[in-house]
C-alpha cells in the first residue's frame, strides 16, 4: 500500500496562498465558440432518444478536449439554442477554459433521461452513447479527449474504461471527482488518471475513506500516472450530496488548480501559479484522517 503523509500545518498555509496566486493566473477571456449539438446516437431502447444532446465550448488552440459527465441525475435538459447550463460542476470547468497553461475545449455530456442509481451508469445505453460523444468530438476537433465524472458521473467513466479497450485507446487521460464509492477498476488502464476529494465530503455515497480506497486499487492496477489531490478549502451549506463541500463550494479555485497542474503536466506545460502539492507521495496521497486547518476554509 503506498505510504500516506499529512500536510503540516505551515506547508498547508503556503500551499493555500500559491493557489490565491494560481487562481489569478487567468488568461484574458478567449474568443471561445458555444454550440449545442446532438451526437447521433444507435444505444438500444425502445423510446430512447436517437440524439444525445452535447453542448460544446471550443477553444482556439487546444490542447485537448474534456467531456465532463456531472453527477446525479445526469440529465440536464439541453436543448438547440442553450447558451448556458445551470450546474455547478459545469460552471467549475468553464472556468478553466482560460486557465493559464492548458487550453481545452470543454463538451458537456447530457443524457436524454435521468440516470436513477449506479446500474443506469454501467448500462450499455448509457455507455453506447458516451462511446458515440468520445468519437464524435475525437473526428471533430481533432485533439485528444479526456473524461471527467463527478460524484455519479465517476461511474460513468470508471465504467467506460473497464469496458474495452478500444474505449481505453480513444480517451487520453480521466479525471474522477467526489468519486462514488462504488467506483472500480476490474482491468488494467494505462493512462494519466486524477482523483480529486474533498477530506469533509459528508455524503454517504461518496465517502473519503472510499475515495482513497478506490485511489489505491487504480494505482495498482494503472501503469500511467496516477494522482490523488484533497480538497481542504471550502464550505458546507445544504445537503451534503448535492452542495457545500460535495460540490466544491468556495473551494473551485483549489480544484481548477489541481487539474490545471495534472493535465498542464502530462502534456508538457508548466502552469502559471501552481507548484508542487505540499506532504504528497509519489502518487499524491493524503491522510485519511487529516482535518483541515480552520484559516484555510477561511481563506477561500
Amino acid at each position: 500500500m503506498p505510504m500516506v503523509r499529512r500536510p503540516r500545518a505551515a506547508a498547508r498555509l503556503a500551499h493555500a496562498l500559491r493557489l490565491l496566486v494560481a487562481i489569478g493566473a487567468i488568461l484574458p477571456t478567449a474568443a471561445l465558440t458555444q454550440l449545442v449539438i446532438p451526437v447521433e446516437s444507435a444505444a438500444p431502447g425502445i423510446f430512447s432518444s436517437r440524439t444525445t444532446m452535447t453542448m460544446l465550448w471550443e477553444v482556439p488552440d487546444a490542447d485537448l478536449t474534456l467531456v465532463l459527465l456531472p453527477g446525479y441525475p445526469g440529465r440536464l435538459g439541453i436543448r438547440p439554442g442553450d447558451v448556458a447550463v445551470n450546474n455547478q460542476t459545469v460552471r467549475l470547468m468553464q472556468d478553466m477554459l482560460t486557465f493559464a497553461g492548458v487550453r481545452m475545449n470543454l463538451v458537456v455530456f447530457d443524457s436524454p433521461d435521468p440516470l436513477q442509481g449506479v446500474g443506469a451508469r454501467a448500462a450499455g445505453s448509457h455507455q453506447v452513447r458516451l462511446e458515440e460523444v468520445v468519437r464524435f468530438y475525437r473526428q471533430r476537433l481533432g485533439r485528444p479527449v479526456w473524461l471527467m465524472g463527478h460524484s455519479d458521473g465517476s461511474i460513468s467513466v470508471s465504467e467506460f474504461l473497464n469496458r474495452s479497450e478500444a474505449n481505453r485507446r480513444a480517451v487520453a487521460g480521466a479525471i474522477l471527482s467526489a468519486s462514488r464509492n462504488e467506483t472500480r477498476i476490474s482491468v488494467d488502464w494505462a493512462m494519466p488518471v486524477l482523483m480529486i476529494h474533498h477530506e469533509r465530503d459528508a455524503c454517504d455515497v461518496t465517502t473519503y475513506a472510499s475515495a482513497i480506497r478506490t485511489h489505491q486499487s487504480v494505482a495498482r492496477r494503472n501503469s500511467g500516472p496516477t494522482r490523488f489531490e484533497t480538497v481542504i478549502t471550502g464550505s458546507a451549506s445544504g445537503p451534503a450530496c448535492s452542495t457545500g463541500y460535495h460540490m466544491y463550494e468556495r473551494a473551485a479555485g483549489e480544484v481548477r488548480h489541481y487539474i490545471a497542474e495534472f493535465i498542464g503536466r502530462q502534456i508538457g506545460k508548466v502552469v502559471s501559479g501552481s507548484g508542487p502539492a505540499p506532504a504528497a507521495t509519489s502518487t499524491g496521497e493524503s491522510d485519511t484522517n487529516a482535518e483541515p486547518d480552520e484559516e484555510l476554509v477561511r481563506l477561500n
